[in-house]
């Protein structure tokens, strides 16, 4: 009779609703994973370091637009890219936020939360990368379903699946207005785009988590924060001579 009971549970938990979820899920996967990179440092010394992870959002005249997290960043190196097919390809900063670019210029204004958030290009090639639109509000229903490809340590592509935990309202805080997330996260997964299954859009970048304890907080700024990023001038590096302008590494103690 127990049996019976388990067997009737197990029938009633199943519905082709939930099957029709899990298809949306795994469509998900499907169309991410081709966009998704990841991003490596190279040294004037030649040595190549694995940095974040990078996904195909646009595309600007003949070049690949790439998204990422801002405190990937790093000063006097070059920057490649591997999509998953053993070819490295060069990439270069090109949008990053107004106040890192040129802090004299464009000083964070009081109370503007940070754009960890940056754009590169890929000049050569892409041209048989699908894209993932971005959304135009980072806002969705708390509990909404979510879906990510990342890199985590560098290993390998990894899907996970997740939700929308809620939204970081703290006026004045530097994460103000960040998506809280309750999806998985690991160093290397920075910088992944967080796709909401129902519109198929990137409604935020992964960049940190807090928490020592039980489950960790996940951040990822919000799509909508790109409004605070602007190109990088042609042969300078972000922050050049700029005091106040240097490439921060963004959350060292944090970041995902």
């Amino acid at each position: 009779m127990r049996h019976v009971i388990f067997a009737l549970a197990a029938l009633l938990l199943w519905s082709p609703a939930n099957a029709s979820e899990r298809d949306d899920i795994k469509q998900a996967y499907a169309r991410l994973a081709p966009s998704v990179a990841a991003l490596y440092s190279l040294s004037d010394g030649g040595n190549i370091s694995f940095l974040c992870s990078a996904t195909a959002v646009d595309r600007e005249g003949d070049s690949l637009v790439l998204l990422t997290a801002y405190h990937c960043v790093k000063r006097g190196v070059s920057y490649l890219v591997n999509f998953g097919d053993n070819q490295f390809h060069p990439v270069r900063v090109w949008q990053l936020p107004s106040y890192e670019v040129n802090a004299v210029k464009h000083p964070r204004a009081y109370g503007q939360p940070q754009a960890d958030m940056a754009l590169f290009l890929m000049d050569n090639g892409g041209d048989d990368k699908p894209l993932i639109p971005m959304a135009e509000s980072s806002i969705v229903e708390t509990g909404s379903s979510l879906a990510m490809v990342g890199l985590p340590l560098g290993l390998a592509k990894i899907s996970y699946e997740g939700s929308v935990a809620g939204y970081f309202d703290r006026p004045g805080s530097d994460e103000d207005g960040y998506v809280l997330l309750q999806i998985f996260g690991a160093p290397g997964s920075s910088g992944s785009a967080v796709l909401d299954i129902a519109s198929g859009e990137i409604i935020g970048v992964l960049v940190q988590a807090r928490g020592r304890t039980g489950l960790p907080v996940i951040f990822a700024t919000p799509i909508d924060y790109i409004k605070y990023l602007i190109p990088v001038p042609t042969g300078q590096e972000a922050g050049e001579d700029e005091p106040e302008g240097e490439v921060d590494p963004g959350f060292p103690e944090q970041d995902k």
